[in-house]
């Protein structure tokens, strides 16, 4: 069960590249794909949509604001896209056959449901019958539906085009078959573990327009035309503005109950994180949220907002040795310029011994990051941590005596001295050899990078090993370059160590989005730092094939450990991404730009995928706007009951503004759907089972969704006594989805009991505090109520348990359960916070901080493999990097 989550990371070119040759972005490389241990909904479908609630006016236009530091498209080709924001746009504008909800779960997306057959090989997807193509210009059309022939074509696509970033992932389809008008078969070449994966990352293409491109890998695409949650407004769009508006057209609300909220996304570029944040809080261009905040104006001039995140989103920082050999370099149609030195696993050992990953997190990330050990970030649930006792212990002493040790113990005149730098060995004819003179790159964008490798060249001089930049200047011991540079330097395997990164997602699958970056088949596409294996390629291969989560486990820890230990790829840090967004206390009035405010964010730091870089459309479906809230559901409690014997269902709902509302219920035994205006129905199962009740929920505008479960035995004997039935738990909080520190929020429990039973109600608040209630003349509904202040920011879950103290076939101890969100919020608009300079807050010398140019940042993910990622302006570089070298015979 894997699947790749898409690329929700990366920027512009000016910025991030995912992966097309290269999955680049910015600075940055991402990888992201869902795992083998994800959980997997493939059994959601549509009951009903409610055609519509309480009359209302036609709603106002709506626009949410997204600084982000900076904005960067070059290619709008899905086959062809390396940028972070390409990738947003194409999985925002594009289905895919399975996709990943708010918490990277893998859920049905054009595929309501799949199957796997007997044979481990034979894949079923049935499609949605409702999804069409949108156009940007001729938005409303419906003449072009999405079906069987569009999937059948877009995998075929793929998998004929080599030069496609997505190639790699049909390897193992043996055929894709059209089995129905919405149906397809796929079979693979055996167990394959990376399915998932594929069928989130393969966008599903229009034949009618794409059939018309004979080499589709150069496809002019002005605008993309697909069917997912949005589609790409090329007339708004410009060079500084990215625009995506809510698709009429989307099958979401019918099929999943999921909408964009916004009528457009509208990404605003910066080009630096200061001139962002002050922006925001002075509310002077409105905008809702930012991504790419730097660490410094993080603590500094959002130190008291709220909401802000710190996210762990899978990113690797990397110390890359180059380890190509001269076979290698000629295979592949390199010219081989690396220091021989880089082969030598005592130097790579000393260099692994050199680096304070600690210090590193502190200085240059400012602690928004965890010490790093291998390549499957700490977020990742595949991802494996080395033994405390077997970690390489930071000791440049230690570092220089092991290089002693095996020879490295001459200066540059062929004297004797160990301590030197840097150190120099002898041939048998007394020749100095093996000088451990190496090139050190990094990225000139952020301060972080620069403060990083001005501390790992410091250490690796305590161990003898002196860097230089590419022109082999030793002062001041690294070179700094931006994205096109890095990338070039990459391609051509011309560089001895750098320092970069990955990016990989929380749900990457370990094998073929993580692992495969170190396969010997990955050299030339995404495999930079050129190790080559066969051990390790026959691990790869095999992990591919494993299904069973223990067993793959195995293979992909030794694997793990195989790169530790090779320590080619020495990884310093995993660090965290920074976020703000913004909730004005009441709705805005205003036209330009048609912005009322947003609520409703979640919780970033634990829900990843609700990012606004990430690549999913899941943050769009979660906000809410504060001149028309989505209902609020409150709780739904489970049913349990005896079969031909009618039961109260009842979900306890809200309507922020006041408003009235409309239920549709679905009971999951294949009887019609219900409806009603009221919270409460009676219904009849009349067989025993275990079934799930789904509810919509309806305003004037937006629809909610809640489902739960029925458990439903056969009638007991005479004299059985039936358990109490929990009618709803009712709440409203003053910010609809929150509450803040303090306010007292009144908590409604109803309850009742078929034989009139007294009840016994015991209340858990989550904070450590709780009480109980006590009622009788249970035959009729009773309501019992409690008070409570929460006084910490944090999320609660209420637990409420209900007993009449009698036992029998059912549970006589039922349970509800709610979660209560307790946020500060902070409003824009006022006074900036003393400015000050990054550099400084980043513990750079006054005296050295005007000789430092810092160039614009670009921050972010995005989806899918690896990519590149670069968080600066590449204006001055002059275009793309140039093209990955051919083939190996």
């Amino acid at each position: 069960m894997l699947r790749g989550v898409r690329g929700r990371l990366g920027l512009v070119m000016i910025g991030e590249r995912a992966e097309a040759p290269l999955e680049q972005v910015g600075g940055q490389r991402l990888i992201a794909s869902l795992l083998v241990a994800v959980v997997v909904v493939s059994g959601l479908t549509a009951f009903v949509v409610l055609g519509s609630g309480p009359a209302a006016a036609a709603a106002p236009f709506r626009s949410l604001r997204i600084g982000i530091n900076p904005l960067v498209i070059t290619t709008l080709n899905p086959l062809r896209i390396t940028l972070a924001d390409e990738y947003v746009v194409v999985y925002n504008v594009y289905s895919t056959l399975i996709t990943y909800d708010k918490t990277y779960r893998a859920v049905p997306d054009l595929a309501s449901h799949w199957s796997l057959a007997s044979d481990n090989k034979t894949w079923t997807f049935d499609l949605v019958q409702n999804a069409y193509f949108t156009s940007p210009l001729s938005p409303g059309d419906r003449s072009h539906p999405v079906t069987a022939d569009d999937v059948v074509f877009s995998f075929q696509v793929q998998k004929a085009t080599k030069g496609s970033i997505l190639h790699s992932y049909t390897k193992p389809l043996v055929s894709i078959t059209k089995t129905g008008p919405y149906q397809v078969q796929i079979v693979t070449d055996g167990p394959f573990a990376g399915m998932y994966s594929a069928a989130s990352a393969i966008p599903i293409l229009p034949q009618y327009i794409w059939s018309g491109y004979a080499k589709p890998l150069n496809a002019p695409i002005k605008y993309p035309v697909g069917s997912g949650a949005m589609y790409y407004d090329y007339a708004s769009t410009t060079s500084t503005t990215l625009v995506l508006r809510k698709n009429p057209n989307y099958y979401g609300l019918e099929d999943y109950c999921q909408e964009s909220r916004p009528d457009e996304v509208r990404f605003v570029s910066y080009s630096g994180s200061t001139t962002m944040v002050n922006d925001f809080l002075t509310g002077a261009t409105t905008l809702d949220a930012l991504i790419g905040i730097d660490p410094s104006d993080y603590q500094v001039g959002l130190k008291t907002w709220s909401p802000k995140w710190a996210v762990s989103l899978g990113f690797v920082g990397e110390i890359s040795i180059n380890v190509i050999t001269p076979a290698l370099a000629a295979a592949y149609g390199y010219s081989y310029t690396s220091n021989p030195v880089l082969l030598n696993d005592t130097f790579r050992h000393a260099v692994a011994m050199s680096i304070n990953k600690q210090k590193l997190v502190d200085d240059a990330l400012l602690g928004y990051g965890n010490v790093a050990d291998t390549l499957v970030p700490d977020v990742n649930p595949w991802h494996y941590s080395i033994p405390a006792n077997q970690l390489y212990k930071f000791d440049p002493a230690a570092a220089r005596a092991l290089l002693n040790s095996q020879g490295w113990v001459w200066d540059s005149t062929g004297a004797n001295k160990p301590g030197a730098t840097p150190l120099y060995r002898k041939d048998a004819n007394g020749n100095l050899i093996d000088g451990l003179v190496v090139r050190f790159y990094t990225l000139n964008t952020r301060p972080q990078w620069e403060i990083a490798g001005r501390e790992i060249v410091a250490w690796l001089a305590q161990a003898g090993i002196q860097t230089t930049d590419r022109l082999g200047r030793t002062s001041p011991g690294y070179g700094l370059y931006n994205t096109n540079q890095m990338s070039g330097y990459w391609l051509s395997a011309d560089y001895d160590m750098w320092l970069w990164d990955w990016i990989f997602t929380p749900a990457s699958d370990p094998s073929l989005d993580v692992l495969e970056v170190e396969t010997t088949g990955a050299i030339g596409p995404t495999n930079d730092n050129y190790y080559s294996n066969v051990t390790f390629d026959d691990l790869y291969n095999k992990s591919l094939q494993a299904v069973d989560p223990l067993a793959r486990r195995a293979i992909t820890d030794e694997m793990q450990r195989m790169l530790y230990d090779y320590h080619s790829y020495i990884l310093p840090y995993y660090r965290k991404d920074l976020y703000a967004a913004a909730t004005p206390p009441s709705a805005r009035q205003q036209a330009s730009p048609p912005d009322p405010g947003w609520t409703n964010w979640g919780n970033w730091s634990s829900e990843q995928g609700l990012v606004p870089d990430s690549d999913l459309p899941a943050p769009w479906f979660q906000v809410s706007p504060l001149d028309n809230q989505a209902p609020v559901v409150a709780s739904f409690p489970a049913v349990q009951w005896i079969s031909a014997s009618p039961v109260s269902v009842g979900v306890s709902a809200n309507d922020p503004e006041g408003g009235p509302l409309s239920y549709a219920w679905d009971f999951g035994d294949g009887s019609p759907v219900q409806t009603s205006t009221a919270g409460s129905v009676t219904h009849t199962f009349a067989q025993p089972g275990n079934y799930t009740i789904k509810v919509r929920v309806k305003d004037s505008e937006w629809t909610t969704c809640a489902s739960t479960t029925a458990t439903i035995v056969s009638g007991g004997g005479p004299g059985g006594n039936l358990p109490p039935q929990i009618k709803g738990l009712d709440f409203v909080l003053s910010h609809s989805n929150f509450e803040v520190p303090g306010k007292t929020i009144q908590f409604n429990l109803t309850a009742n009991d078929t034989e009139g039973d007294p009840l016994f109600v015991t209340w858990n608040f989550g904070d450590g505090s709780g009480a109980v209630n006590f009622t009788t003349n249970t035959r009729t509904d009773q309501t019992v109520s409690q008070r409570h202040a929460y006084a910490s920011k944090g999320t609660y879950n209420l637990f409420v348990i209900v007993t009449d103290n009698k036992t029998g076939t059912l549970n006589h101890s039922p349970n509800v359960t709610a979660q209560i969100v307790i946020q500060t919020i902070s409003t824009p608009g006022g006074s900036i916070p003393a400015s000050s300079d990054p550099w400084i807050n980043y513990g750079v010398p006054v005296a050295i901080v005007s000789a430092i140019v810092i160039a614009a940042v670009v921050v972010a993910l995005r989806r899918r493999k690896e990519r590149k990622r670069d968080e600066t302006e590449d204006k001055m570089a002059g275009g793309r990097p140039p093209g990955s070298p051919p083939p190996p015979p």
